[in-house]
Formats: C-alpha cells, sequence, structure tokens
C-alpha cells in the first residue's frame, strides 16, 4: 500500500532537471554536432581580400588626415612669433625676402656636456696650455693653419691634435669667434675658501683658510709687492650673472694687478668657456676662489685678520641711509688703503647690486663720480665690469 502510493506520488512531481528522452540516447553525440551549419563571413571574406590589405584601403584617407593635422600642428607650435604675425598679415602687405626663410636645424649649436668645456679662441686656449691648471685634456680641434706655439704646447701635453671643418667648430661654440681652435678640456672648479688669514710681509704671502685649515696649516699664496702696494688686494664679486661681465671684471682684475678674485657660489656665472674668452685667457691664470657662506666670510675676515672690505654704492642723491653715508670714502683716498691694510673690493649684481646683508658688514663706500656735473643723469649708472676696472685703477695707483 505505501509502496503503490509513494510510486503514484513521485510520477506526478516534476524533475528539477531535464532528462534527455530515450530516443536522444541512442547514438553517440558528436563534437561537430554542436558547430552551427551557417557561419557569418567577414567583409574581408565577402571582398575577396585580405584583412590588412582591406583595412588600408577603408581607412588610408582617414589616415592621412590625421597625419596632416599632426604635422600642421607641429609646424604652427615650431613657428617663432615673427614667422606668425607674418603670415597672418594681408596678403598686399610688403614683406621682405628674407622672411620667407627658416632657422636650420644644421646650424643649431651641440648640447653642452657637463663633463667638458670647449674653450676657444687664440689666447684663452694658448694660456690655458701654458698654466696647465685643469685635469685633463681631451683634444684640440683647428680648421686651417695650427698655430705653432699651441702645437708645441699640445704635444708636450700629450693631447690629441685633429683637424675639423669650420661648421663642425661653430656649432661647438654656438657660433661664437673661435678663431679656428676648440679646446675640450675639463671644467674650472675654484677652490672654496671660508675665510682670508693673515698677511706675512716678509714672505709676501697671505693665508686662506677653508674647512681643511682647523689644524692649523693654512694655505699660503704670494702676493705682488711694489712701492704702491704693500698689501694683497683682491675682488669679490656678489651674484655677477653675466659670464661676459664676469670675463671682463677678470680681465681687468688681472691686467690692473689684483691679487686674486672671490665669487658667491650661489646665483653667479659659471666659470665657462664664454668667461675665459671674455677674459682673454686671464681665468686660466688668476686665482679664483669661491665662497658658500659670504656673511661668515665679511665678518672672520674683517674681525680676526684685518681685511678691510670697501663695497661699490652709491653715495650721493636720495635715499642714501645713514649707514653708507658715515662710511663714504672718497675715491681719490682709496690708493692709500693699499698701503694700510689688506683690501677687499666688492662689487654686486648688474641690477640689483650688493646684498644689503654685504652692505651692513662693509667697512667703506665708494661712488664713481659722475663726470657731467651740470647735465641731467640720463645715463645713471655704469656697467659692473668698467665700474670694477675703475675702482681697481684708483685703488692700485
Amino acid at each position: 500500500m505505501n509502496r503503490s502510493f509513494i510510486r503514484s506520488l513521485t510520477s506526478k512531481v516534476k524533475s528539477a532537471v531535464k532528462v534527455p528522452h530515450s530516443e536522444h540516447l541512442h547514438g553517440q553525440n558528436k563534437f561537430e554536432r554542436n558547430f552551427p551549419v551557417f557561419q557569418r563571413k567577414k567583409a574581408w571574406e565577402r571582398d575577396g581580400m585580405d584583412k590588412d590589405e582591406w583595412f588600408r584601403k577603408k581607412y588610408a584617407h582617414v589616415h592621412a588626415r590625421e597625419a596632416s593635422r599632426k604635422r600642421d600642428a607641429h609646424t604652427e607650435t615650431s613657428k617663432t612669433p615673427q614667422v606668425r604675425k607674418r603670415a597672418a598679415a594681408p596678403v598686399g602687405d610688403a614683406q621682405p625676402r628674407r622672411s620667407s626663410f627658416k632657422s636650420r636645424h644644421a646650424f643649431d649649436p651641440l648640447t653642452p656636456d657637463p663633463l667638458l668645456d670647449r674653450i676657444y679662441g687664440r689666447n684663452s686656449i694658448l694660456l690655458a696650455l701654458q698654466s696647465n691648471r685643469r685635469e685633463y685634456f681631451v683634444r684640440l680641434l683647428h680648421s686651417g693653419n695650427l698655430d705653432p706655439q699651441i702645437a708645441k704646447l699640445a704635444g708636450q701635453l700629450g693631447i690629441k691634435v685633429q683637424s675639423a671643418q669650420r661648421h663642425q667648430l661653430n656649432m661647438m661654440t654656438n657660433n661664437a669667434v673661435h678663431n679656428g681652435l676648440v679646446l675640450e678640456a675639463k671644467p674650472l672648479y675654484p677652490q672654496e675658501i671660508n675665510a682670508l688669514g693673515a698677511v706675512d710681509h716678509e714672505a709676501g704671502t697671505f693665508e686662506l683658510i677653508d674647512q681643511w685649515s682647523n689644524n692649523g696649516t693654512a694655505q699660503k699664496v704670494p702676493f705682488l709687492q711694489s712701492a704702491k702696494k704693500r698689501y694683497p688686494v683682491g675682488l669679490y664679486l656678489d651674484e655677477v650673472v653675466d659670464p661676459h661681465n664676469v670675463g671682463a671684471i677678470l680681465r681687468s682684475a688681472y691686467f690692473l694687478g689684483a691679487d686674486f678674485v672671490a665669487v658667491s657660489h650661489r646665483n653667479s656665472a659659471p666659470l665657462s668657456a664664454a668667461v675665459s674668452k671674455t677674459s682673454s685667457g686671464a681665468l686660466e691664470v688668476l686665482p679664483i676662489y669661491s665662497v658658500d657662506k659670504p656673511l661668515q666670510f665679511f665678518e672672520r675676515s674683517r674681525d680676526e685678520h684685518d681685511w678691510v672690505f670697501v663695497a661699490s654704492h652709491l653715495t650721493q642723491g636720495p635715499g642714501i641711509s645713514s649707514h653708507v653715508k658715515n662710511r663714504v670714502l672718497p675715491i681719490e683716498d682709496m690708493a692709500d688703503l693699499a698701503q694700510s691694510s689688506p683690501v677687499m673690493l666688492v662689487v654686486g649684481n648688474e641690477g640689483t647690486g650688493i646684498r644689503s646683508n654685504l652692505q651692513q658688514r662693509s667697512d667703506f663706500f665708494v661712488q664713481v663720480p659722475f663726470g657731467r656735473a651740470d647735465e641731467p643723469q640720463l645715463v645713471d649708472s655704469l656697467n659692473v665690469s668698467v665700474a670694477a676696472a675703475l675702482l681697481l685703477r684708483s685703488l692700485l695707483s
């Protein structure tokens, strides 16, 4: 009774899983049975073409239009403002013939190498070889006949000499006046000093104090002595950024008889090949030092070793502070300083001059007088290199 009831009940309940009919189980299930009978053909198959060829033919105009757009955009951005302005001018406007010329990449200078200085110019290269202050020389390139004196020095120092085209030298020097000579050498790195030390009159030397001078072995440097100059005279450049100004100052300092030059470590023009060229080689022979902490340099040199700091600054006119007015030194009295004490002449930045914190630590202020006293000062200042030369001349005369 129970079995027949259960059997009747199960026949009425549907299974959760669909059970295949018995007729589907006859025979074997093959793999090909699951594949569709008909397949959709691709577009390139209907056209009887290769896939890559079909896409190139169909979208060739799109790629050409995109490439043309990118090319036009690059050409427009590479134009200078003057070229774009002339292109936007009306057609009837007269334009010079050279306006149609574009810059040639063939004349672009070479990328600067931080490990090499490309010294150019006969005097700069000659003094660089004679002084031999650089750690190494790479090669000497020349166009045309090589100067016998330079060739002899290059042979003595074992420098490789190569002939080059003038165009190559133009690119290496950024189209500067190289006189057909370029010398590749290691850059000059000035010695960093902390203060100026004591002066020894008998030996004709003064001391340089750096970070290694704590053990009492300060470096002694000779200086020039004459009837008009008993003490050393130095020149401090406070953030002079123009390499041509630095080169002109070095040239004047060496010619007029200054013993050394110190430059601020930050915000100053590097001692590059342009400085060497402008200085006519004075960079290669004049002692040059770097100062990382100018305030301490001024204070220690003044307080501990009696160096006198004379700053180039305006001493007349409105807006002059009392600190400057009380320390004015007439330019005629500068020659007496080099007879009584070691002197450091200070010149400042081309635009802002000497920093105020260094002015506060200067002993005297001096100004080159204006030569047109009865006329308005239409030109109210001198170039920093010219002012430095005039003040050095007054100090060393």
